[in-house]
């Protein structure tokens, strides 16, 4: 053999790598993903992930307060009820703001197992009126009179920020207020004599306009003259059906057949066995969907500090005929720890 070859041999035996090394990784260019496919991934997750997946980085959580989003939630279908939980603590007179999500998915240990839900509170600022009345309008919720007050502001739940609408025209303190048909129906508790406590002004969401009508009003102010159904509270409406919670029983008024009964199917067990016309805040009732959200408190015995657990358990509903309506316990956890002096002020379900 030459001794050229062989100086070639002896080359291409040096190139070769060691079988024991790893290989030399190679340069790679940064994955960007345009916002356009972003969205479009983030309207397809439920919105109970939003709070838990804003936090990766600011890009994100300005995607997820944009309102080009829910354009796309809209298009695609893929709205959905969102449970928010107004709280007033004692300690700290503002009043705070919470919203239902997931629990971020981390190890737990057996002894501490958390549930799959939990309310979020939701840092916006919002100077509110005492002795205001709350509805939601789709994805709004609005925040009515106060203090012998006609003003009107408005959380918009998407990017959970607030505005201004227009002013009542009539101020009213706490007032009743009810959503029917998409406009806002406000009725009761005037600056003045009770002369106009009768005067039913409507909010028309679509014209921004107040006008005065009572047909609405009259059609279903038959479902408060009973005394069991006045507590706020502990009532909700959903498809037309008035629910009402009472000493461990829950109960149902349709005002269109004229009849009424017990829920059956659930028992309220670990709801405290309360009257509702006793107590301002022991439990809650809303529209979650066409199921129902129940929200409670209990004392913490699980903590050295006096604390409450503020549960919350959603039950779906099933109207089997006329004279019945059951229901299915879907889940029941602790969602919030919070002192002891504090209040439920509202619990509404937004369209978002």
């Amino acid at each position: 053999m030459l001794s050229s070859e062989k100086k070639n041999i002896n080359k291409t035996t040096k190139k070769k790598p060691s079988p024991l090394l790893p290989p030399t990784p190679q340069p790679t260019q940064n994955l960007y993903l345009p916002d356009d496919l972003l969205l479009s991934c983030f309207a397809r997750v439920s919105r109970l992930y939003y709070p838990e997946l804003s936090l990766l980085s600011k890009s994100f959580r300005s995607l997820f307060a944009s309102q080009e989003l829910y354009k796309i939630r809209s298009v695609l279908g893929h709205t959905e009820s969102c449970l928010y939980v107004y709280l007033r603590f004692f300690q700290n007179p503002n009043l705070r703001w919470f919203t239902l999500c997931r629990r971020p998915n981390r190890t737990q240990t057996e002894k501490k197992k958390l549930g799959t839900n939990l309310l979020v509170r939701i840092t916006s600022p919002h100077s509110t009126p005492p002795c205001s009345s709350y509805t939601a309008v789709g994805s709004d919720i609005y925040e009515i009179g106060g203090l012998a007050s006609s003003t009107v502001s408005v959380f918009d739940c998407m990017p959970h920020s607030w505005h201004q609408a227009p002013n009542m025209q009539v101020a009213r303190k706490n007032p009743d207020v009810k959503a029917i048909d998409g406009k806002i129906y406000v009725k009761g508790n005037t600056e003045f004599s009770n002369e106009t406590d009768d005067l039913v002004e409507v909010f028309d969401p679509k014209s921004q306009i107040w006008t005065y009508e009572s047909k609405k009003w009259k059609s279903l102010d038959g479902y408060y003259k009973s005394k069991d159904w006045r507590s706020r509270c502990c009532c909700c409406e959903i498809d037309n059906v008035l629910y009402n919670y009472d000493r461990g029983k829950f109960k149902w008024l349709d005002n269109k057949v004229r009849d009424g009964g017990i829920l059956k199917g659930f028992i309220g067990v670990g709801l405290p066995n309360v009257s509702c016309s006793k107590t301002s805040s022991q439990v809650q009732l809303a529209d979650y969907g066409g199921k129902m959200a129940v929200l409670w408190d209990m004392h913490d015995y699980s903590s050295k500090r006096k604390g409450r657990n503020v549960w919350c358990a959603v039950i779906a509903l099933e109207r089997r005929s006329s004279k019945e309506i059951w229901g299915t316990l879907e889940w029941s956890e602790v969602v919030l720890k919070v002192p002891k002096d504090f209040i439920f002020v509202d619990v509404l379900s937004a369209t978002v």
